[in-house]
């Protein structure tokens, strides 16, 4: 078969928010349909599905992606494509239909979990290229890299989409479950010693959370970098210091308004790279997705790296 430039490829998660899948995967087939666009899908089946998905489609010729699904199947896509044996990431266009429990990626775009509006979305929206993040870290002896599409975090950030993920397996997908595991996470947990390396600042502390963000939400709403935009080449860096119980009361109330950053435990910056070196007990999680990897971590931004259709 010969796969033109408007052949799309769609990768589906049935298990991010479960109910209606069929209703919206018939949707969306039968309004690409009536649009005379031609596709090829494929639904995954465990964790990781994705990303093999993802790098088949693009290694053979795949120029166009769909994503029903959440912000872990958005960024498993982007990992299958940025390991892909292809020769530029910048030709390639990416659409997204949320279906997730947190939808931090859409939400900074307005896309939300209304399947029909995010479709015409796709259908009628523009094109803008997006930068993409990189983390380079140990394995073993061996140096190797995870992409992530909206944020990386440490300390309490990490353990609170730990928490989430034991959560989701006992009672669902549902959009509460981060605020509700962070709340269950946050008066319990301990710092952690961290230094951090970059052009514009050194930081030795003793870290509590950490998030370093390519768009501004994060745990299903929440604004721990609320000035990280996708489209300026750059990264926010936001720490949070060993806090006290009132800083970490007056902080929470922070996380949903914008202002965090004027919390006076808060630290940040804007960067390209930066070298961050920690304990190995401290987790570190990629839009979502427990990264299994050891300090050592060097973090860069991949600038305007893929397009993404947009309202």
């Amino acid at each position: 078969m010969e796969i033109t430039s408007q052949h799309w490829a769609i990768i589906i998660n049935p298990k991010s928010g479960k109910k209606k899948f069929r209703q919206q995967r018939k949707y969306l087939f039968l309004k690409l349909k009536h649009a005379n666009i031609e596709f090829d899908y494929r639904i995954t089946r465990f964790a990781g599905h994705a990303s093999k998905v993802a790098r088949n489609f693009v290694e053979k010729g795949y120029k166009n992606l769909i994503i029903l699904g959440g912000d872990g199947t958005i960024s498993e896509v982007i990992n299958g494509i940025f390991s892909a044996d292809i020769e530029d990431t910048r030709e390639l266009k990416i659409a997204l239909i949320p279906r997730g429990t947190g939808n931090d990626w859409g939400r900074f775009w307005g896309l939300t979990r209304d399947y029909k509006h995010s479709i015409e979305v796709f259908l009628k929206g523009k094109l803008q290229p997006i930068d993409i993040g990189k983390v380079e870290f140990d394995m073993e002896g061996v140096r190797e890299s995870h992409y992530f599409i909206n944020s990386i975090g440490l300390g309490l950030d990490a353990a609170v989409v730990n928490l989430t993920h034991r959560l989701k397996a006992v009672i669902g997908s549902h959009s509460f479950l981060y605020t509700f595991a962070l709340l269950g996470a946050v008066f319990s947990y301990k710092a952690h010693k961290i230094r951090i390396f970059s052009n514009e600042k050194d930081l030795s502390e003793s870290m509590f959370t950490m998030n370093v963000a390519n768009g501004c939400y994060s745990g299903g709403g929440m604004k721990q970098n609320p000035n990280a935009i996708p489209t300026d080449g750059k990264l926010d860096l936001m720490m949070a210091k060993k806090p006290k119980f009132w800083d970490i009361i007056t902080a929470i109330a922070r996380l949903f308004n914008g202002k965090l950053l004027e919390h006076p435990l808060i630290e940040s910056f804007q960067t390209q790279k930066i070298l961050i070196q920690c304990d190995k007990s401290a987790l570190m999680e990629a839009d979502g997705i427990i990264v299994n990897g050891f300090s050592p971590y060097t973090i860069s931004i991949l600038p305007e790296a893929i397009q993404m259709i947009i309202p």
